[in-house]
């Protein structure tokens, strides 16, 4: 093995200890002292030249393995076309060391080394990562495994500086926003950037965008409005468009068409019929049935409601004189005659989880 692949594999332990030796506010002795008992296990067992490091190399396949995993090609790509995400696909490893155990030797399924074991423990994250980087490097060949460590330990980076990083105070969303973006490109270049966090940016941005659009195009009619108001998405989206189109649920394109439909059938005084006809196209005619009995339902429970609410009117200005318990089981009890116990409960819960938003000035 050269110096300089050696040097690949040992970096990581290397900058591990130095983590440990260097870690400020180490008031936790018991946690120094699993840090660096973590460090010096990985550091022998990571290097290439340690007797161990097959058997870290087999627990770390058995532990991370899935049938029919990407090739680098095929994970650059659907990354790139925002298919999936490669942070998603992080944390699904990082969820599999939860599953697998502690200390070398322990991990679920491997055979222990050591005679006097502890008991399985949660791994520290330390050490799923250096087991994650290896399996990175043994999963792809070279050099598509040294551009997709690269990826890794950047990102390592960069989630660290963001655990320390404070937004400032009276910032924006979207000026919180623009500094998360800012701050993602100090440790990843453009390129990376846009593969790790493109999806996510393109998508963000573009409901901004249409979210004006909507605002700003009431009065167009509403065939050219809703062919914009695509237009314009699949150009903002660009690559990642059909991925964003293929996941996108039949009822949220259902209700967008509604929106943006909305003001053109309140002029005309056709909302009724061109809703139907949307459902219809949407889910179907066994759906629009369905949905328009759901309607006549809510439709029924709302004039149950409005009748209620000014027989309880009613009551309350012809009883003036009433204690407020005595009030409220008058009306508990025409409420439940009303409306049954059930949507009576229901309507109690909701009733008061509003005057609780009213209390907080949450609404």
């Amino acid at each position: 093995m050269d110096k300089r692949k050696l040097l690949l594999y040992v970096l990581p332990v290397v900058i591990l200890l130095l983590l440990w030796m260097f870690w400020p506010n180490q008031g936790d002795a018991q946690k120094s002292s699993r840090l660096k008992e973590q460090a010096e296990r990985a550091a022998l067992a990571a290097n290439p030249q340690s007797g161990e490091y097959r058997e870290f190399v087999d627990q770390n396949k058995k532990l991370f393995t899935e049938e029919n995993m990407y090739s680098f090609s095929q994970l650059i790509e659907l990354a790139r076309t925002g298919r999936i995400s490669l942070i998603a696909e992080l944390w699904k490893l990082r969820s599999k060391c939860a599953a697998g155990g502690g200390p070398l030797g322990q991990v679920q399924g491997a055979v222990t080394t050591q005679p006097n074991a502890e008991p399985k423990q949660k791994m520290n994250i330390d050490e799923c990562n250096i087991r994650i980087e290896n399996f990175l490097r043994e999963q792809y060949p070279p050099p598509e495994n040294e551009k997709i460590i690269a990826l890794f330990r950047n990102y390592l980076r960069f989630e660290d500086s963001m655990r320390r990083f404070v937004f400032p105070e009276n910032a924006t969303p979207p000026e919180r926003y623009e500094l998360l973006k800012k701050k993602r490109r100090e440790f990843f270049s453009e390129t990376d950037a846009q593969l790790l966090f493109g999806y996510d940016e393109a998508r963000t941005t573009t409901q901004e965008a249409l979210g004006d659009f909507f605002k700003s195009s009431a009065n167009m009619p509403a065939d050219e409005r809703v062919k914009k108001y695509y237009d314009m998405r699949k150009k903002m989206l660009g690559d990642y468009n059909s991925a964003f189109s293929e996941s996108e649920p039949a009822y949220t394109r259902y209700e967008t068409e509604v929106l943006l439909r909305g003001d053109e059938m309140q002029r005309q005084g056709t909302s009724a019929a061109q809703t139907e006809a949307m459902r219809e196209k949407y889910f179907g005619a066994d759906g629009a049935k369905r949905m328009a009995a759901v309607d006549q339902q809510i439709k029924e429970e709302r004039a149950r409601i409005d009748n209620y609410e000014a027989v309880a009117q009613k009551f309350n200005r012809e009883n003036p004189s009433l204690s407020d318990t005595d009030r409220q089981a008058k009306l508990d009890a025409i409420r439940a005659t009303m409306l049954g116990q059930e949507e009576s409960d229901a309507y109690a819960r909701r009733m008061q989880y509003e005057e609780y938003l009213r209390q907080n000035n949450l609404k």
